[in-house]
């Protein structure tokens, strides 16, 4: 594929099918996602996959801790959307009022959103970008270019992804389940598998004017 049309491919897929994905293409993907640049290429990341046993048994936990509404403990902080700055805000309320105008337009009840994210997005795939203590700055930045990378690489293999929040909400259950250390954070989370045809992966973020964010200075 060329470049253009593997990141114009690319977006965030909330529901996938059952299909597995082959185990040479994962190793694809994260060979090509460790060619992102990396701060004195200290190349901090572990990646962790999981697949089969071990994927059926994080969304069965989830699912559980979900559905009796325990909240969300993440590694890395989270900021309520009035910490952020002014325009920040403004694009996650732009983002919330065209997302769920999409589903209300294609007929779809809030309630199947909130089933796709207990479900992990019923995801072939769950991939956990892990970094051991201590963690600096640069090492998220670092991280944000693996991802981003890893991203491309599944859709240029014809495989969809989403990074989110739902995949690391749980991390102490879910560092059992991998066998990790308390001193090893879930980072981020990213699904992956293959796009199911529904409604509700219709949906494309839109982006702010360029010229809005550009200043080209001579």
């Amino acid at each position: 594929m060329k470049f253009e049309d593997v990141l114009n491919n690319r977006h965030s897929t909330r529901k996938f099918n059952d299909e597995k994905i082959d185990e040479d293409v994962l190793k694809k993907i994260i060979l090509d996602a460790q060619k992102a640049p990396s701060w004195a290429n200290s190349q901090p990341w572990k990646v962790i996959i999981a697949t089969g046993n071990t994927l059926n048994e994080i969304k069965e936990n989830h699912l559980k801790l979900s559905r009796q509404g325990i909240p969300g403990n993440s590694d890395m902080e989270t900021a309520h959307r009035t910490e952020w700055a002014d325009n920040a805000r403004e694009n996650i309320g732009g983002w919330n009022t065209n997302f769920f105008n999409h589903l209300n337009k294609n007929g779809l009840p809030q309630t199947d959103y909130a089933d796709v994210q207990s479900h992990l997005f019923y995801a072939s795939a769950l991939i956990y970008l892990v970094v051991s203590e201590p963690i600096n700055d640069w090492e998220i930045f670092d991280l944000g270019a693996f991802s981003q990378t890893l991203m491309l690489s599944a859709a240029n293999n014809d495989i969809q992804s989403i990074p989110a929040y739902e995949l690391v909400r749980y991390p102490d259950e879910t560092r059992k389940l991998l066998n990790l250390e308390s001193s090893e954070k879930l980072l981020m989370g990213i699904a992956l598998g293959h796009e199911k045809t529904s409604k509700i992966n219709d949906f494309r973020a839109g982006r702010v004017d360029t010229d809005s964010i550009l200043t080209i200075l001579d």
